[in-house]
């Protein structure tokens, strides 16, 4: 392939210490997350410094002990606060790691691909429809390269570039193939110039998280208005007016809901990354927000649904298998890098019909309405055109056309292979200026090759999965309709009607908004076939996941509710349009993640309802005491303890939550449907006041044993401490009892739990330590008693929902 491979860039050596020099091909220093500006940004957060106001009136009006004991409660709630908002931040800044973009260069004399931020001046990049460009440089091979200089003039319009031409960094190209020499990369670039003053790109707030701090201010109000009414209520009943105001204050710290958007941001973001680790690269957290209501995954078949192994199985007519595979060959490039090539390529090294295959002089590949592609070489002195791709269009422009070519066509392509068709013609050097549709008119036809390309291990089981849990598959290629036919059948795709592209151009939108609700194969159809299918389904209300590899794909990436880029496949463009990267192509990985949207969802409404349950009850605790003027149950530092152990719960336990069983059976959720529906406020009020039932009964009870106040209160804060654990277990699920589930299959909440009675007996057990936190001594059979009072009050649930499931 000469006038190509005279470049051979850069070695592997060079590059690295080419990368020493330069430095990495970044237009900005990404930000880098710290944890020391995470604290302070944390410290100067209004809660924070509302309990170190609480601190500070300890430390007037109680005991030097009393205000340490705070300040060392204070200091371990920002730990976790600060440990969490880290957690957070750098997993949502590792997925724009995970889904970097990668460009093709020629490295060692061959093609490679490397992540786009190691190129460096001098690397030859490789160029193809949907690439984006690397680094400043000169086009050194083009053949019909069209770029898109939108992103740094403005211009829509694509202009033509031809070998000597200047490209920037950031540019996309559209059609053609060729190289360019990388001349500046990273803030020596166009690009990087003018983004030098750019501030850092912070991940957008997903609605869901808007939605969070929508409904975490407007709570703030109510628990804020229990916080003074409470202690105004209780002066009115001739409480100490200091006491109150320390009441008031810790209250209200307790109360409000600071928790909620941090809930979000972990269940979300952290979620993402663990899905990154599976092949799905989410690169923005709103895709982790949609999956769970997946309700259709419009897929392409080569590569997602097949191996994207392609081998040539058979060639028609056999007799000229030889010159056929030779003049396919000569079709290809250095740019030729798809299955099909490869496959091409590998049989002519078997036929040993790789030879020199001559200068290339013009080239159209594929695209624009197009499925076939066409090259000119120069050989001898003579000058030879090659069309190859989708046997129609090869038969069409050629001038014979066998019935029996037919005949083998039809054969093949009901056994479920992908089959190209070759012609070609000797053309005249008066020629070469002709435009395309001249130059492909009256061609020999030369023959067919068969290519197999089996269906994945595990995606008929899949598929079959995911219809069970109400998630339809509808493929959609670019191939003949037999073989889409045949693959659909192998891995469980109900076919009885098969759509061609030219059967939509034959219906308007109503027409095949009716159709898509029945057909679930389309063959023969183009981009914008797919992005009429996405829009059909979404206007029956359907929730749509939709892969894409190709520059075309873009509008249907943007399209669909969740856009899925093929990662080894895809184009820089798809990459770029779509929320999500497949890193293996396999649509196995795409149930995976629809499924974990579905448990992120899931864990997110159970954190809510455990986290506000237990404000619901801590309100109520203090409200009835008020109300019937009996003692408070808890001293304002013991109500700062217990916030410790909500807050530990609520943004560390639920995160790692496993999936429920029903996740694989149950239909996609409605994303009309808010995440405080009706159901869950209900929910959220029943363990409320399960919560408040084990502590006042366990509170009641002290007061009618007429104990001291120390030990009164210790039988409140272990109700408060047992109900609180026995509530987060009853709330890893609706439905599910904790038998199927498992008592241990959650470790953190173990862990938590566990630490949590073991604080427990600590405080109760230690006299140092009780002293500290305004408790007494109990025995061992009071606390058996509270914790079996916490253990019924709370527990019923679970009898419910064994009963229910049986």
């Amino acid at each position: 392939m000469t006038g190509i491979r005279q470049y051979n860039g850069l070695s592997t050596a060079e590059a690295q210490a080419r990368i020493s020099e330069y430095g990495l091909n970044q237009f900005s220093k990404p930000a880098r997350i710290s944890f020391l500006e995470i604290a302070r940004e944390e410290i100067t957060e209004p809660l924070i410094l509302l309990l170190l106001a609480v601190g500070f009136f300890y430390s007037i009006w109680g005991k030097l002990e009393d205000a340490l004991t705070i300040f060392a409660i204070i200091l371990i709630l920002v730990l976790v606060e600060i440990w969490n908002e880290y957690r957070a931040k750098k997993a949502i800044s590792a997925l724009s790691t995970v889904a970097a973009p990668t460009s093709k260069v020629v490295r060692d004399g061959a093609v490679v691909e490397v992540a786009t931020e190691l190129l460096v001046p001098g690397d030859l990049q490789v160029l193809s429809s949907g690439t984006r460009i690397g680094g400043d440089g000169k086009v050194v091979a083009s053949y019909g390269i069209q770029i898109d200089e939108s992103s740094l003039t403005g211009e829509s319009v694509p202009i033509e570039i031809n070998p000597g031409d200047e490209a920037c960094a950031g540019t996309m190209v559209i059609y053609g193939e060729g190289q360019l020499q990388i001349q500046s990369t990273g803030r020596n670039t166009r690009l990087g110039k003018i983004s030098a003053f750019a501030q850092k790109i912070k991940e957008p707030k997903t609605p869901l998280q808007l939605a969070m701090k929508t409904l975490a201010k407007n709570l703030v109000w109510i628990a804020l208005f229990f916080s003074l009414i409470i202690p105004i209520l209780g002066l009115l009943r001739g409480q100490d007016l200091q006491q109150m105001i320390l009441t008031g204050l810790a209250l209200s710290f307790a109360t409000i809901p600071e928790e909620g958007p941090i809930i979000v941001t972990l269940i979300l973001g952290l979620g993402a990354y663990q899905l990154s680790k599976k092949n799905f690269l989410v690169k923005r957290t709103r895709a982790a927000e949609v999956l769970g209501s997946a309700t259709i995954i419009l897929t392409d078949k080569t590569g997602t649904i097949t191996k994207s192994r392609m081998q040539v199985v058979a060639v028609f007519p056999q007799s000229a298998e030889q010159q056929i595979i030779a003049t396919a060959f000569r079709a290809l490039t250095v740019m030729s890098l798809s299955p099909t090539d490869k496959a091409i390529l590998e049989k002519a090294k078997e036929l040993n019909s790789a030879n020199p295959p001559g200068e290339l002089v013009r080239q159209r590949p594929f695209g624009d309405g197009r499925k076939t592609k066409s090259v000119i070489r120069r050989s001898n002195g003579q000058y030879e055109l090659i069309v190859l791709g989708a046997p129609e269009e090869v038969l069409d422009t050629s001038r014979q056309s066998p019935q029996e070519a037919r005949a083998v066509l039809a054969g093949e392509a009901g056994r479920g292979r992908r089959i190209i068709g070759l012609a070609s013609k000797t053309i005249s050097g008066s020629d070469l200026d002709l435009s395309w549709p001249e130059l492909e008119r009256d061609l020999d036809f030369l023959g067919l090759i068969s290519l197999e390309d089996p269906p994945r291990p595990g995606v008929k089981d899949t598929i079959e999965r995911a219809a069970k849990a109400g998630i339809r598959t509808i493929m959609v290629t670019g191939d003949h309709p037999e073989t889409a036919a045949f693959i659909a059948k192998k891995v469980g795709i109900e076919s009885g009607r098969i759509m061609t592209g030219t059967d939509l151009g034959t219906i308007d939108d109503p027409e095949l908004r009716q159709a898509v609700k029945n057909v679930s194969v389309f063959a023969r159809t183009t981009p914008e076939d797919k992005y009429r299918l996405v829009n059909a389904l979404q206007a029956n209300d359907e929730i749509v996941a939709v892969t894409g590899d190709g520059i075309n794909d873009t509008l249907a990436l943007k399209a669909a509710n969740i856009g899925i880029a093929m990662g080894i496949r895809g184009t820089d463009a798809a990459k770029e349009a779509a929320d999500a990267v497949l890193a293996d192509d396999n649509y196995v990985t795409i149930t995976t993640g629809i499924f974990e949207g579905r448990k992120f969802f899931d864990n997110l409404r159970k954190g809510f309802r455990y986290y506000l349950s237990a404000k619901t009850a801590l309100v109520l605790v203090f409200l009835l005491p008020v109300l019937v003027n009996i003692p408070f149950p808890f001293a304002p530092i013991q109500i700062i303890v217990l916030e410790l152990f909500m807050d530990l719960a609520a943004s560390s336990a639920f995160v790692a939550e496993p999936g429920e069983p029903t996740i694989y059976t149950r239909p996609p959720r409605d994303p009309k449907k808010k995440l405080f529906d009706r159901q869950l406020v209900w929910q959220i009020a029943v363990s409320g006041l399960s919560l408040f039932a084990a502590v006042m009964a366990s509170y009641l009870l002290a007061l009618r044993m007429d104990l001291p106040v120390a030990e009164t209160r210790t039988f409140a804060f272990s109700a408060w401490i047992m109900g609180h654990i026995f509530l987060a277990f009853v709330s890893r699920s609706d439905d599910v009892p904790l038998t199927r589930i498992g008592f241990l299959t959650n470790r953190i909440m173990v862990i938590w739990g566990v630490a949590a009675i073991a604080f427990l007996l600590l405080a109760i057990a230690v006299p140092a330590v009780n002293s500290q936190l305004k408790l007494g001594h109990i025995s061992l059979g009071n606390l058996a008693i509270v914790t079996l009072i916490s253990f019924v009050a709370i527990f019923w649930r679970e009898i419910i929902k064994y009963r229910r499931r049986n």
